[in-house]
């Protein structure tokens, strides 16, 4: 995508931000195609762009547990979400270990979009609750 186009959606609103991805596995093997098969996935993504991505080596992690080691690989990966919606769902789906919003400076949002982010999130608790990883509770 050219420098113009990436200026001209930033403009139109959309959000260009910055992800460092991480993927741990019991092989090398394994870590790199995890990693690139999650990075794939994600640039099939609707209202995201991928724009960069670079992979870093994968290096061996030595543990003191059950598991006495693995391997781990980081992909960074520069992205132009649509609007802070698309931002939220791509952290969910992706789980970035680190973000940075790189433009715009800063940003207006319009009610609509609070309230379809704040759908999506509660839509995600019930999800949890249901499969009994968490939910609120309530003392009478």
């Amino acid at each position: 995508m050219e420098e113009y186009e990436i200026e001209k959606k930033i403009k139109d609103g959309w959000i260009k931000a910055w992800f460092a991805i991480e993927v741990m596995a019991s092989s090398k093997e394994l870590t790199e195609n995890a990693l690139k098969n999650h990075i794939e996935k994600m640039s099939k993504a609707k209202d995201l762009l991928i724009l960069e991505k670079k992979f870093l080596d994968i290096e061996k992690v030595e543990f003191e547990d059950k598991i006495k080691e693995a391997y781990s690989q980081v992909a960074e990966v520069t992205l132009l979400v649509k609007d802070l919606l698309s931002l939220i769902v791509a952290i969910v789906l992706y789980g970035p270990s680190a973000i940075e919003i790189l433009e715009p400076k800063e940003k207006k949002i319009k009610i609509d979009e609070i309230q379809n982010i704040a759908n999506f999130i509660a839509g995600l608790m019930h999800q949890f609750a249901q499969a009994g990883l968490g939910g609120i509770v309530i003392k009478t």
